[in-house]
């Protein structure tokens, strides 16, 4: 175990310090982030297929755009494809483009790790979000962990200020939380029968 944790922060230290770095990696707003294309290549078969393709055959002075990101949030995507994890604050204020990132380049860890993290962080104060992103990606873990929440907590989330907003612009969602509901109460139901 320390043996592999050498190793990524190895990675980590490459990445950081732009060490034999042979691309630059363009964001849709800010500066270039210096990297290497072999172990972009290595984490997303997308990112893979992109430095393959014939529009994208670089010199290693010129970039690769990844417009999806702005600077600070394709620092922390590339600090997780070299070093396989992130401080729970970084990961909270960019978990909506890492978990679009996981979908969109095919990068199953940072799919799992976004995953565990979310339904980890996931409370009544943005559960709403996590509901809204995890209906963007399509991934029912997190959306089922994340309606579950609002459902049991509803009087508080409801009350929020945000919640009026929410529910006038995603009213597919606002029919599956009261879906939820009501298997949830059915669910509720036997088990407090069966406690008298």
């Amino acid at each position: 175990m320390e043996d592999r944790e050498s190793f990524h922060s190895d990675l980590a230290d490459a990445f950081r310090k732009g060490m034999y770095s042979d691309i630059q990696v363009k964001p849709s707003s800010g500066p270039s982030i210096q990297a290497h294309r072999i172990l972009l290549a290595t984490r997303s078969i997308t990112l893979k297929n992109m430095l393959e393709s014939d529009s994208c055959k670089i010199a290693p002075e010129e970039s690769l755009s990844l417009p999806d990101f702005n600077h600070e949030e394709l620092e922390t995507f590339l600090e997780f494809l070299y070093h396989g994890d992130l401080p729970t604050e970084k990961f909270e204020k960019h978990c909506c483009s890492l978990l679009t990132a996981a979908d969109k380049y095919d990068i199953g860890d940072l799919q799992k790790f976004s995953e565990q993290q979310l339904v980890k962080v996931l409370n009544s104060a943005n559960a709403l979000k996590i509901l809204k992103i995890s209906d963007v990606v399509s991934n029912e873990t997190v959306k089922l962990a994340s309606l579950k929440l609002i459902v049991q907590q509803f009087k508080e989330i409801a009350l929020t200020p945000s919640f009026e907003e929410f529910a006038k612009k995603n009213s597919h969602l606002m029919i599956q939380i009261t879906r939820a509901a009501v298997t949830y109460s059915r669910e509720k139901r036997p088990r407090e029968e069966n406690l008298k």
